[in-house]
């Protein structure tokens, strides 16, 4: 796949057979920094190759002569019922890669039945985003900036324009370092900036956030003031970041909704565990109390299964969708989730599962932990 270029009409000559293929076509559609801007993560990118690895050492245990001619794949969240349980997760600047930018992904998502979570560094106005896609299972990300009274205004704007919920972005107090930014110089072009924000002429080769004003993490930002925007907002308040379960209770006492197990895909720090590795002990310690979802590597149905397995109410998406907009727009971004869902379908069959509450009722009993065997079986 990785000659093969998306045709200006959007839609690709030869159809990808896995979300990798998408990440070859990315890289032929794009420049390579901005390529290394979505691909990239933070400094030697342990992390990034750990989230892929750690899927591999979990192998599956399928069962035997269950009726599986029909897996039962929807899940509600928040209300609403979803196709299966898979999201977007927050990507800045989506009109680095692809001209309809948000509004490509926000319709997919809409076609498919998935939830989205529009970034706050969105490259199109939330109202834009929202209105002309007609997308009605929106969520926004969100950060905690220095600046609380945009803060304040970038809630407010969410619940006018009806997003479903609002994401606040932890483990973030500053932008990792990105290597492959500062050997690239990486800034964003004059077509492309967050359109959330008023741009300056500041520039920062490791994170375009310091080029925007308003958009200062605040590195101060405590439990009191997630417990502030719990009790600010009527929206359900989902907390992305976590990755130490010691953090639970107090995510639970501020009164959040959800909690998603996230290490930002390798972009914040690096040697940070692998989402997949954690995710047990984070089901462990909510018992069920609040939904959980999780992101960061995921690329087959079977990381999907593996999840859900291990106590995922829905995995979230990352690059994946940049990869697939940049090659094909919607259609692209479209076909990618279809991949997947088709991916998860026949792993649930496989595994004699007929349900996403059949899989979970099984539990671990399906999952063994084992080192990559030098062996292979064909």
């Amino acid at each position: 796949m990785s000659g093969e270029r998306a045709p200006p009409n959007g839609r690709l000559a030869v159809q990808p057979v896995t979300l990798e293929d998408y990440r070859a076509l990315a890289r032929e559609s794009v420049p390579l920094d901005i390529f290394d801007y979505v691909d990239g993560g933070a400094g030697d990118e342990v992390t990034v190759r750990a989230n892929r690895r750690d899927f591999d050492e979990l192998l599956l245990l399928p069962l035997c002569l269950r009726d599986v001619s029909s897996p039962a794949l929807a899940v509600t969240l928040f209300g609403q019922e979803m196709q299966f349980p898979v999201g977007y997760s927050p990507t800045a600047l989506h009109q680095l890669v692809h001209v309809d930018g948000e509004f490509a992904t926000a319709r997919a998502a809409a076609a498919l039945r998935i939830p989205m979570i529009v970034s706050v560094m969105s490259s199109i106005p939330l109202e834009e985003v929202v209105t002309r896609s007609d997308n009605n299972t929106l969520w926004l990300q969100l950060y905690f900036f220095k600046d609380r009274e945009l803060t304040k205004h970038l809630v407010r704007r969410a619940e006018q324009v009806g997003c479903k919920a609002i994401v606040i972005s932890l483990g973030c107090p500053v932008p990792g370092r990105r290597d492959r930014n500062l050997r690239n110089e990486f800034r964003l072009p004059q077509t492309v900036s967050a359109a959330n924000f008023r741009r300056t002429e500041r520039t920062d080769f490791n994170s375009p956030i310091h080029s925007l004003e308003g958009a200062e993490l605040d590195s101060s930002a405590t439990w009191q003031d997630l417990l502030w925007l719990c009790d600010f907002t009527v929206l359900p308040v989902v907390v992305k970041g976590l990755m130490n379960p010691r953090d639970v209770e107090p995510t639970l006492k501020c009164g959040a909704s959800a909690i998603m197990v996230s290490n930002h895909g390798g972009r914040q720090l690096d040697t940070t565990a692998s989402t997949i590795r954690v995710l047990p002990e984070f089901s462990a310690a909510i018992a069920g109390r609040i939904p959980l979802f999780v992101d960061s590597g995921f690329r087959r149905g079977t990381d999907v299964l593996k999840a859900i397995i291990l106590g995922a109410d829905c995995v979230f998406l990352g690059r994946p969708v940049m990869w697939a907009l940049a090659a094909a727009g919607e259609q692209g971004v479209s076909a990618m989730t279809t991949l997947l869902h088709n991916e998860l379908h026949v792993a649930m069959q496989l595994t004699g599962c007929a349900s996403i509450a059949e899989l979970r009722a099984q539990g671990q009993s399906l999952l063994r932990q084992s080192r990559p065997s030098s062996v292979h079986d064909d």
